[in-house]
Formats: C-alpha cells, sequence, structure tokens
C-alpha cells in the first residue's frame, strides 16, 4: 500500500476588496473639495480688504485704473518754469472733459490706462496732455504739447 501523501493546500486567490479602492479615491477627492473652497473664500475676502489676500487687491496688478472723473484744478507751464491756473477741468464719465479758465474755454476726450492719464483739446492747436496719476488718483503731473509745436509742464489737483 502506498502511502497517500497529503498535498498541501493551495491557497485560494483573494477577491480585491473593492474598499481598497474606494477609500483613497474618496479621500483625495475630499482633499481636493477642500482646498477649492479654501482658496475661494480667501479670494472673496481679499476682494472685501481682508482677510490674508486683501494685499492683493491694492496691487497694481490686480487693481483698476484710478477713477479721474470730477473736477480738477490744472496748473499749467509753456516754459515749465512758472505756473499758470489754476483751469478747472472736468472728467466726465464717458471719458469727455469740459476745462475753462477766465474767459477760455474747450472740450476734449481723455482716457486713462494704468496709471497714465492722456487727454486733448479738441480745437487747434489740440493741445495734448500726458501724465501720471499718484496711486490714490488725486493728483497728476506730466508734459503737454500742440500740433504747433509749443511744449510745457502741467500738474493737476482733484478736488
Amino acid at each position: 500500500m502506498t502511502e497517500m501523501t497529503e498535498m498541501p493546500e493551495v491557497p485560494q486567490p483573494s477577491k480585491p476588496t473593492p474598499w481598497k479602492v474606494i477609500i483613497p479615491v474618496a479621500i483625495v477627492v475630499i482633499l481636493c473639495c477642500l482646498c477649492i473652497t479654501a482658496a475661494g473664500v480667501l479670494m472673496y475676502l481679499g476682494t472685501q480688504g481682508i482677510g490674508p489676500l486683501s494685499s492683493l487687491a491694492n496691487s497694481p496688478v490686480l487693481s483698476s485704473s484710478p477713477s479721474v472723473s470730477g473736477d480738477w484744478d490744472l496748473y499749467y507751464s509753456w516754459d515749465c518754469g512758472s505756473y499758470n491756473g489754476p483751469a478747472t477741468i472736468s472728467f466726465y464719465g464717458d471719458g469727455n472733459y469740459y476745462a475753462y479758465e477766465d474767459t477760455s474755454d474747450g472740450y476734449g476726450t481723455w482716457s486713462v490706462q494704468g496709471q497714465t492719464l492722456d487727454f486733448m483739446y479738441d480745437d487747434y492747436p489740440n493741445a495734448h496732455y500726458i501724465g501720471t496719476l499718484n496711486n490714490t488718483g488725486d493728483y497728476a503731473e506730466g508734459t503737454m504739447d500742440t500740433a504747433d509745436g509749443s511744449s510745457g509742464c502741467w500738474y493737476a489737483n482733484k478736488r
């Protein structure tokens, strides 16, 4: 008689457990949602002038150009020496302006790009003023020239 040797038991293949996949995926999804929510809250608070990102709202890159609409006192000098004025200049929100001093007046158009203020009289000799606004948008200074070759300096204060 031959002895029967017992065969070792062969382990059965194990079934993959679904929780080994589901739990890590769920953790990643939850972490992503939390990060997006936190970033959204910080950005919102920054636009309201509060929170850790509030300084970004005042940076030149993220802020819009200062508003120049309103009345200004304009001082000008055609030789960049002794200044005349003030002339009153009223910048309107539609890109037009009206300026007057004593008995003379005139109309023109204006624009602001970044910190640069640019305005020009409609009538000949089409005085063209270009300058830089300060960070608060209530002071500007620059140079001016005309179609007939005159040039000078100017500065203005918002009322």
